[in-house]
């Protein structure tokens, strides 16, 4: 079929040749000048008139006002053979070769535009070249016709990869959804399970840390406890310093009655030195340490606040009672407060920030303090950290099933965008994704990636500059002769880069050329197989000869 097809148009110059010598042939059905073949029907004046009516219906004129170089209608359709009507057109018949329609304003201006010179007088002398320009129009169309035929031949190839190519992102797409719909199953089994442990989590840590604040309590306590002795015997010890001369003595603990430890109502030498550890007298530190342990328990005793353990039959004696000799404890005086140390008042107020020091701020699970990053990690007991170990696994299954499934919808993105792209009619430009070609001229290398960018590069090197994203198909009227990148970098004080591909067919993908018509615009010629519809072409050949 494609042979016969193939023969049809090298049968053309004979067909011219045929029409221009044949007076009896359609072309020559009587027409006014400039006027096509086709619209031959509507230059005939109205049946039994000498009338005609504009094509736009706009007024009827005389027949003979016709190309009489005036423009009557307002479509020009009066003067399609002179220069009268500034948006007239004028068909030339170029017998022999391809006929073309030009501006009227190209009518009789001394230049000759079409090969028949038919849009010039005779006196200007236009040779007839139609004969020799469609001979060489007929080896040029057998020429691409043998293009198109061995080109279609890679199409066909490029066809079938190309279908394959998208039978297999199918395939691919439906086991992703399969798999989507089973990993997103998972997670809600796994979030089930994160929730859960993180409640146990939650629990055990709540109850870890009120155990710990008990801890941080009784510890605080015992650290204040010695700070809060020396103070206390400090002010025992300026009492009992009657004679301040910085030392507690004998005769000076004789006179608590207190110390009365055989309770027959005298504190004897013998007593005073047991509290004073066999000593005459004592300083300051000497009688906290050694002094004070003994009598403060004798203290809180006649004060009341400490009561020994005591055999059923003591205890069942009349208790006795003593009245305490002791006074109010003075305020210091500025010697005194100098014998009690600069340390141990400031312990006290040391001692009341540190009620607040122990309190632990409100962290809630999984949040950090704001020292976290520095601050060591609880000590938890075996019981809370295997349930915070169950937490972290659980919440470390959520993510992996998370992150599944962010993998599986960015290749569904992925396919979906590449089935958007439009790889023609029967996917033959499928293949060109994912390739680059490049072409040098003497500044610069151009790279073209169908489906993805344009750009340039200068030859001395530098960075690569793009011209354009992948846009769309712009071709007009064939869609897939033409391609668009648009929103490249932007120009200097102008506008983004873009360029327009332009399509033809050839045995080898190629670009062959690329030019800066406007500023920052950019054209590419690009030759490929994927362009090469010999049916197509076939078809284009037919309407020329019927048209001829």
């Amino acid at each position: 079929m494609q042979s016969l097809q193939l023969s049809q148009v090298l049968l053309i110059p004979l067909l011219l040749a045929l029409v221009a010598t044949n007076v009896g042939s359609a072309s020559e059905v009587p027409r006014p000048l400039g006027v096509p073949l086709a619209k031959a029907s509507l230059y005939q004046p109205r049946a039994g008139e000498n009338s005609w009516t504009c094509l736009d219906g706009s007024r009827t004129i005389p027949f003979s006002h016709i190309n009489d170089d005036y423009c009557d209608c307002a479509d020009g359709s009066d003067e399609p053979g002179t220069a009268a009507c500034p948006q007239g057109q004028f068909h030339c018949v170029n017998k022999g070769h391809q006929p073309v329609n030009i501006p009227s304003s190209q009518v009789q201006d001394g230049i000759c535009d079409c090969c028949d010179g038919s849009d010039e007088s005779e006196t200007v002398g236009c040779p007839n070249t139609c004969l020799e320009l469609g001979a060489a129009a007929a080896v040029q169309r057998r020429n691409a016709a043998e293009l198109h035929k061995r080109g279609a031949e890679r199409r066909q190839e490029m066809i079938t990869r190309g279908k394959q190519m998208r039978a297999e992102r199918e395939a691919r797409r439906l086991e992703l959804d399969q798999r989507r719909k089973e990993q997103e199953l998972l997670r809600a089994e796994k979030e089930q399970l994160k929730q859960t442990a993180e409640a146990l989590e939650a629990e055990a840590i709540e109850i870890f840390k009120e155990q710990q604040r008990e801890v941080d309590a009784d510890t605080a306590q015992a650290e204040r406890e010695p700070q809060q002795m020396r103070q206390e015997a400090t002010l025992t010890f300026v009492r009992y310093d009657t004679n301040k001369d910085g030392f507690v003595e004998v005769t000076e603990l004789m006179v608590d009655m207190n110390l009365d430890r055989d309770r027959n109502g005298v504190v004897t030498v013998e007593e005073a030195k047991y509290f004073l550890d066999e000593r005459e007298r004592v300083d300051l530190d000497a009688f906290v340490t050694l002094a004070w342990p003994r009598i403060k328990s004798l203290q809180m005793l006649a004060e009341g606040l400490f009561q020994p353990p005591q055999p059923e039959e003591v205890a069942q004696q009349p208790e006795v009672t003593t009245e305490s000799i002791q006074p109010t404890p003075p305020k210091l005086s500025e010697e005194q407060a100098e014998l009690a140390g600069d340390d141990d008042i400031e312990a006290d107020e040391e001692g009341e920030e540190d009620q607040y020091d122990d309190e632990e701020p409100d962290v809630g699970v999984g949040e950090a303090s704001p020292d976290a990053e520095e601050a060591t990690p609880p000590n938890y007991d075996p019981e809370t950290q295997r349930l915070i170990q169950q937490a972290n696994e659980a919440r470390n299954a959520l993510e992996e099933v998370e992150r599944s499934l962010r993998e599986i919808q960015q290749e569904v993105n992925e396919i979906d965008d590449q089935n958007n792209k439009g790889y023609g009619l029967t996917e033959e430009w499928a293949v060109h994704d994912g390739q680059c070609y490049n072409f040098e001229d003497r500044e610069y290398v151009y790279t073209l990636c169908p489906f993805d960018r344009a750009s340039q590069k200068s030859r001395s090197g530098g960075p690569e500059t793009t011209l354009g994203r992948w846009d769309k198909w712009s071709g007009e009227p064939k869609q897939y002769s033409q391609q668009k990148y648009t929103n490249g970098a932007a120009c200097w004080n102008g506008p983004n880069r873009s360029a327009i591909i332009n399509i033809s067919c050839a045995l080898e993908p190629k670009i062959t050329a690329v030019s800066e018509p406007n500023r920052c615009e950019y054209y590419f010629e690009f030759e490929t197989p994927a362009a090469c519809d010999s049916e197509a072409f076939q078809s284009e050949s037919e309407n020329l000869h019927d048209e001829l």
